[in-house]
């Protein structure tokens, strides 16, 4: 069993009135302490009833992330059970893979400056009016209909300039108080609000989303249609999964975020396995939020969630920090988790100039426009009596992310059948062809050297050349082979295999850690060891050929 030890933030000394099984304690009168929550993850499937009985008596709450049932987030009061106390008794349980700490998470916005300006300047400057002229189509050649996940703070339906652009579940009945397509969710006909626990997506109360809204119309307002702004893909489906309450300022914590990715995973799953039948062909999700100052190690169940993911095709999106740090060693949440399946976006201005926030030549693949940027307001009260739904100003890497995941939408609509056949019988395959068109793809700018991987800037009709070379055959698909190589289990425990056999003898092999040092490790039949070097992120450097590629792998010590 995986320990995770490393998560726990330092314990309450205090008295504690219940002890776990074995242990018993005196009853003293203490004052009301916060609930403390931890995420567990099972081996197998279990039951709700299963979780509460091997923790009877001190758990209060518990709740499953996924329809699989074996992702739980448990709540507890600390006042009956100290933390270091639930650790001895999860790393007694066979039952339980992993776990981690919950925290909480913050949308990734900077302040708005107020004054507005020209408009959309930041699709002329990624060269989406020229990828416009190659497609701007809702579905791909094979009829699929593309679908992006935008996890925020929600989006009003009655918003004008979304109109039938936004996700349907057609295999719920509306209104009919049944959960009709078996997902775990009832009448989830527009998506899910994870913070509402209801299927109302437009932030509670107040219909605020004033964060969600911009992100979303940047990825897909209405284009064409003679209304308010065009987003970067005119006819995207936006599955709108809503994870926090803009108006009553609740936190969001990082099970909120796995319970959201479970259900995108889900419906890309399902729409796969009934093919098309049900569920839906999610191609990517967006992240516009995050946790500073965080490290991979505190939050290996999140990170996996990445590769869970991509192995079903589905592209991530995560803005970095807006804090310009270099997040290798202060740390960055969802930035440094260890997957091919993630792309993270630092912000640029109009003249292509890098712009304050997280950098990293490891860890922050490119840069996109993140600086004055005009888009769609929310669609509450106020601006529905003012009139008023759009403007600009919107700063920060929130609105530079968008644009990348947008891109993956646009790639997919553009794709030819070679690359579509691919998506259906190796979509992490073909999710890794995305990242490297994409990345492959951006205008590399002097200014923006040393704060990403690219040293680049997005430009999307460059990034649909690049996947014509791969439809026509010019592309060298031999080249892919590390593109396509994986390391596993990634999380692990230092013990690393190939999901493609290579010869280690013919590979020069780097491993550093987040501070850039060179660590020592050993090969012994075909595999990479690294288990007696410390828990925490590594970047292994693959040379085969003339040829590099790296990887981000998570060391979790048993």
């Amino acid at each position: 069993m995986i320990s995770c030890t490393f998560v726990v933030v330092r314990p309450l000394k205090i008295l504690f009135l219940l002890s776990l099984f074995l242990f018993t304690g005196i009853v003293w009168a203490v004052s009301p302490k916060p609930k403390s929550r931890i995420i567990v993850q099972f081996h197998e499937s279990v039951k709700e009833q299963q979780v509460y009985k091997l923790f009877e008596g001190v758990v209060e709450k518990v709740t499953a992330l996924d329809v699989e049932n074996k992702l739980f987030v448990i709540e507890w009061s600390s006042v009956y059970l100290s933390k270091e106390r639930l650790i001895e008794r999860l790393n007694s349980l066979s039952k339980v893979q992993n776990f981690q700490n919950d925290g909480i998470i913050k949308l990734r916005e900077t302040t708005p400056s107020d004054s507005l300006f020209n408009r959309q300047w930041h699709l002329g400057l990624i060269k989406a009016t020229k990828a416009w002229d190659l497609s701007r189509q809702a579905a791909n050649r094979q009829g699929d209909t593309i679908v992006i996940a935008v996890i925020d703070d929600g989006l009003h339906l009655n918003h004008p300039d979304f109109k039938n652009n936004i996700w349907k579940n057609h295999s719920e009945i509306p209104g009919n108080m049944i959960d009709d397509d078996s997902n775990g969710y009832v009448d989830d006909v527009y998506g899910w609000n994870f913070m509402g626990q209801n299927n109302d997506i437009s932030d509670s109360l107040n219909f605020d989303a004033t964060h969600g809204t911009p992100v979303a119309g940047i990825i897909g307002a209405r284009g064409n249609d003679t209304t308010g702004i065009a987003g970067i893909m005119w006819h995207i489906k936006l599955m709108i999964v809503t994870i926090a309450d803009t108006s009553l300022s609740m936190p969001i914590y990082q099970s909120d975020a796995i319970r959201a990715y479970s259900y995108v995973l889900h419906q890309r799953k399902l729409y796969q396995s009934t093919k098309g039948k049900k569920g839906a062909f999610v191609v990517a999700s967006n992240a516009s939020w995050g946790i500073d100052d965080k490290m991979p190690h505190e939050a290996p169940l999140w990170c996996m969630m990445y590769d869970s993911l991509g192995k079903y095709g589905v592209m991530n999106v995560g803005a970095v920090s807006n804090n310009q740090v270099l997040v290798d060693t202060k740390g960055d949440l969802p930035t440094l988790c260890p997957s091919k399946h993630l792309i993270t976006v630092g912000s640029s201005t109009i003249n292509d100039q890098y712009f304050s926030s997280g950098y990293s030549q490891q860890h922050v693949d490119l840069s996109a426009p993140g600086v004055n940027v005009f888009s769609v307001k929310a669609y509450n009260k106020e601006n529905q009596i003012s009139t008023d739904l759009y403007r600009g100003g919107y700063t920060g890497t929130s609105f530079a992310a968008p644009m990348v995941t947008a891109a993956v939408g646009l790639l997919h609509s553009y794709a030819c059948e070679k690359f579509i056949d691919l998506t259906k019988s190796n979509p992490e395959a073909a999710n890794l062809l995305i990242r490297r068109f994409i990345l492959e793809g951006v205008d590399t700018i002097d200014a923006l050297q040393g704060y990403t991987v690219t040293g680049g800037r997005l430009n999307i009709a460059k990034s649909m050349k690049i996947m014509d070379a791969y439809c026509y055959g010019t592309l060298n698909v031999n080249s892919l082979f590390l593109e396509q190589l994986s390391l596993y289990p990634n999380p692990g425990n230092g013990l690393i295999s190939f999901s493609i056999m290579l010869p280690l003898e013919e590979l020069t092999i780097n491993v550093v850690n987040m501070q850039g040092q060179s660590q020592s490790f050993a090969i012994v039949e075909n595999q990479i060891q690294l288990q007696t070097n410390a828990e925490g992120c590594y970047f292994i450097r693959l040379i085969y050929h003339n040829k590099s590629y790296g990887f981000k792998y998570l060391l979790i010590n048993n």
